[in-house]
């Protein structure tokens, strides 16, 4: 695999911390809020479409057969469409990374045409990491922390499933209990959130949604800079040189 290290530039050497991560992510996240939460959303529209129609039926009487339908067709477009969804906020994280103006169609634009590429290395990924899992949990964690940085690899690098899971291996090596605690953290914000949501019985659902396209928008954001970190340790890389990785 070619060497995507910025040429010229030599590694910084600063430490990966959680704190620092999390203060990022904060800061690029807070810089757009809206503009995140939209790149998210558009390509959710479709669950968002077949979250209501379950809803109307859940009002229109008893529970079927075909309310299980709908809970299985949820669940597929919630992990294909959340893949998208999150190679579409990527390229805007970056952008404002790099102090670059962007605009909502250009970053669909790109998701949307890394879109197949990058739903192969998710794809890999969960595989893989569930098949560690059986094994026993702890190697489902380490597999998953070690494949955590391969979605941005492929959205910003342009590599192909195979090398996008093995750049990852390779930038997450030796930070993985690092990034095990980011993961951490924020699941068990999203548990607790989630677990209030599900009392809610009248429009909960709706919530859901809506909680789902803020999570996915701001954990699309967090793996940027997990990834960008990660380089910036490894590799040198900066916000003043990460302009570069587009060219």
């Amino acid at each position: 695999m070619s060497d995507v290290s910025i040429e010229g530039v030599a590694a910084s050497g600063a430490p990966f911390r959680v704190g620092d991560v999390l203060s990022k992510t904060f800061s690029v996240y807070g810089s757009k809020p809206g503009s995140f939460l939209l790149l998210a959303f558009v390509p959710l529209i479709p669950l968002l479409v077949v979250t209501l129609l379950a809803l109307a039926r859940s009002h229109s009487g008893p529970a079927d057969s075909g309310d299980a339908v709908f809970g299985g067709l949820s669940g597929i477009l919630m992990f294909i469409l959340g893949i998208v969804a999150q190679a579409t906020t990527l390229y805007g994280a970056f952008q404002q990374m790099a102090g670059r103006p962007f605009s909502i169609g250009q970053s669909l634009g790109v998701g949307f045409e890394q879109a197949l590429p990058v739903f192969g290395v998710a794809l890999l990924a969960g595989l893989m990491t569930g098949l560690a899992a059986i094994l026993f949990i702890i190697p489902g964690i380490i597999v998953f922390c070690m494949l955590y940085v391969a979605v941005p690899v492929c959205v910003i690098e342009k590599l192909g499933v195979n090398a996008s899971l093995d750049r990852s291996a390779r930038l997450t090596k030796g930070y993985r209990w690092q990034i095990f605690g980011l993961i951490a953290l924020v699941g068990i914000v999203n548990v607790i959130v989630q677990a209030l949501l599900d009392r809610i019985t009248v429009w909960g659902s709706l919530l859901t949604f809506g909680w789902l396209v803020i999570t996915t928008s701001f954990g699309a954001v967090l793996v940027a800079v997990v990834y960008h970190d990660l380089r910036a340790t490894k590799e040198g890389l900066d916000f003043d040189n990460l302009a570069n990785v587009f060219d």
